[in-house]
């Protein structure tokens, strides 16, 4: 068997590894060693980690906003995993002792325990679904709510995190209110008053994305969850953007529900996912899915795991992404993505004829930044950066610019490769 002790002794050992998976750890350099948190990070450092990245050296990925690209020891962890399934498949006696071939029907309590210390919460406030998407619509579906309750949410919230919602009126008559973000919003104070005065006393539930999917606004999430909290009003926050960009700790933000796709800034396998709500709020929510245990309260999140068989090896790939994180230290590469971030926005600001559509404001930004030069479309920006440099960047529609997501496995040196770009094209 495929233990979890062998994937992590790949993700973080290197060479040692070649113990179970060779074919990862072959020339596997380690990560580097732990250090104190004021340590004061050189490059050498970020070039060290970039080997465990398996595109190019040569291409720059700026859109983890989209999908995150994996450690190669989080993609070799779920293969093994996979290859292991299909090769012992005759010795499954289907005993609870052994469930450890399939997912949907096992609690996944270890490692939902490690996924809550990461993320400020209990394990049995996690459910893992298969993206931020699910856990959404767990929720939209799952809370009880009247003809004429209203929900407030933005006019920037992603597909994802918004459709429910709308579902849920066509069916129950439910009103859905808008707060508008405003472009190259610089005063948090604002938005907490768009939110406040688009609240009547119908008002049941605050949905609110923790960073906008299309211009990356951090918007005050603790600061609106202890208003609606205060209002008697259940907050809803879509965390696709946030984990593993961020910082979050779950019970400091106050939210009753949480929801991510750890499949982009966390790095884990594309089609994972987790739902969170607190343990004081989780009778207010019914099930969507139902198989055995949909009604199973004393477990926690277990119920909303219900809904068939899922493929663990992208669970096992998870974990190895966590110890990924966990090894370098979330506190150290949200530093290093907000540095990338700002690095490129203190450049674009000094360029003619570009324009910056994402906020400057330091409580506000972070590492997504939306961008775009006067006079040439975004799908043409984002052509160009590739054709010229290799730079992939992501087209927002025609106006709005280019996302650029910087992780740790951009460099600054590819940072001032874009700014050369838009140097080249405002000069042109």
């Amino acid at each position: 068997m495929v233990h979890r002790r062998d994937l992590l002794r790949l993700a973080l050992l290197g060479p040692a590894g070649a113990l179970r998976l060779p074919s990862l750890a072959r020339a596997a350099p380690p990560l580097p060693p732990r250090l104190p948190p004021d340590f004061q990070e050189d490059e050498a450092y970020w070039n060290s980690l970039r080997w465990h990245f398996a595109f190019p050296d040569e291409e720059a990925y700026c859109q983890t906003s989209t999908l995150g690209a994996s450690p190669k020891a989080v993609t070799e962890a779920t293969i093994a995993h996979l290859r292991w399934v299909e090769e012992n498949l005759p010795k499954w006696d289907y005993t609870p002792e052994d469930a450890s071939r399939m997912g949907g029907y096992s609690q996944e309590r270890e490692f939902r325990d490690r996924l809550g210390s990461f993320l400020g919460c209990e394990g049995a406030e996690l459910a893992l679904t298969p993206n931020a998407t699910a856990g959404m619509n767990f929720v939209a579906n799952g809370i009880d709510l009247e003809t004429g309750d209203e929900v407030v949410t933005t006019n920037v919230e992603h597909p994802g995190g918004r459709k429910g919602w709308d579902l849920k009126r066509a069916r129950r008559g439910i009103v859905v209110q808008e707060v508008e973000i405003p472009l190259h919003p610089n005063d948090p104070d604002e938005i907490v008053r768009r939110f406040e005065a688009r609240t009547t006393a119908r008002t049941k539930v605050w949905a609110i994305p923790h960073v906008t999917t299309a211009l990356g606004i951090v918007l005050p999430v603790k600061r609106l969850c202890a208003i609606a909290r205060a209002r008697g009003i259940f907050t809803v926050v879509d965390g696709a953007q946030a984990v593993g960009h961020l910082q979050v700790n779950l019970r400091d933000l106050g939210c009753d529900a949480y929801f991510s796709s750890p499949h982009k800034w966390l790095l884990a396998p594309k089609g994972n996912g987790f739902l969170f709500a607190r343990r004081e709020v989780q009778d207010r929510l019914q099930t969507t899915l139902a198989s055995a245990e949909w009604d199973n309260r004393a477990e926690g999140m277990y119920r909303f795991m219900q809904w068939g068989t899922v493929n663990l090896s992208l669970v096992r790939g998870f974990e190895v992404a966590l110890d990924f994180f966990e090894r370098v230290g979330m506190a150290r590469i949200e530093r290093r993505i907000r540095y990338l971030g700002e690095r490129l926005r203190a450049g674009l600001r000094q360029i003619p004829r570009v324009k910056i559509t994402s906020s400057i404001h330091p409580e506000l930004a972070c590492g997504m930044t939306t961008w775009g030069i006067e006079g040439m479309t975004a799908p043409e920006l984002m052509r160009s950066l590739w054709g010229r440099r290799r730079i992939r960047v992501r087209s927002m529609g025609k106006d709005e610019g280019v996302r650029t997501s910087t992780h740790i496995y951009v460099s600054p040196a590819q940072i001032d490769s874009m700014l050369d770009v838009a140097r080249e094209i405002a000069g042109e």
